[in-house]
């Protein structure tokens, strides 16, 4: 069945890096929005929607709330307010390696919520997106931390050499309404990243204008850190230190979104 989907778009999470993109387009197409909080009425929000994208979730949460908490717990609760509800669609951002058999808490607890939304009953479409990052002066929480601060150098967990292909938070937004709102869109699950391949160093430098002096903690002393500093935690190091690519099949491809790379949106006027 094509078409709009009818009544007012939730999104979860809205507050954030991808929700603010999200329900500013959203808005722009004329579409009603409703962006509840931790604290809101989301039995309410979604009773008489029409779709749900669930952007919630973090890969650093603050403790003491835990990987399963922020990025699982945030499902559950969305889907016991669901089975009363009219929604007819929904999406959800995910990441790119996640498994519910994954010994990284973070993976685990985002394949988990991908499961469960699969068994909801309901068309879902997963987007299992790779680093997102931001417009100049904007990197968003996936590459503030590697902004430089005058002469200090950037401190870079692992080599480096790590390849990612991060996606650009516009596009991010615009597959997510665009698999929200269309009745006849696929659903499934769908990889979500960038058309450029970088070394996560090559990244930083973009991010920091073209250059930005660097400091390499080899994944040992990462590791070790990671139950040091607070910052960080072993989810979160081993995240970093591997590589960030989008599986198969294409969400931009499904979904008829052209991409913009980091060297288009960043490079220095």
């Amino acid at each position: 069945m094509s078409g709009p989907v009818e009544g007012a778009v939730v999104v979860t999470g809205a507050s954030g890096h991808v929700g603010t993109a999200v329900v500013r387009r959203l808005e722009s197409r004329g579409r009603v929005v409703r962006a509840p909080g931790r604290t809101d009425d989301l039995d309410g929000a979604v009773r008489d929607a029409g779709a749900l994208i669930h952007v919630a979730g973090t890969l650093a949460p603050v403790p003491p709330v835990t990987h399963e908490q922020a990025n699982l717990g945030s499902v559950l609760q969305t889907l016991r307010a669901l089975e009363s509800s009219s929604v007819q669609r929904i999406v959800f951002l995910s990441y790119a390696t996640a498994d519910a058999q994954s010994p990284n808490a973070y993976l685990r607890a985002k394949g988990r919520a991908e499961q469960l939304l699969h068994e909801s009953g309901r068309p879902v479409v997963v987007l299992r997106s790779t680093f997102v990052f931001g417009p100049p002066g904007d990197p968003g929480p996936s590459f503030a931390p590697f902004l430089a601060h005058g002469a200090r150098p950037v401190s870079v967990l692992g080599r480096g050499d790590q390849r990612i292909a991060p996606i650009f938070v516009e596009d991010v937004a615009e597959v997510l309404v665009r698999a929200a709102v269309d009745r006849g869109a696929p659903t499934g699950t769908f990889g979500l990243g960038g058309p450029e391949v970088l070394t996560f160093d090559e990244m930083i430098a973009l991010v920091n204008g073209g250059h930005a002096r660097e400091r390499h903690l080899p994944p040992s002393v990462a590791r070790l850190l990671a139950h040091l500093v607070p910052a960080l935690s072993p989810p979160l190091v081993d995240v970093l230190l591997a590589d960030s690519l989008p599986p198969e099949p294409s969400a931009a491809d499904a979904f008829g979104v052209t991409l913009h790379g980091p060297r288009e949106v960043l490079a220095a006027p």
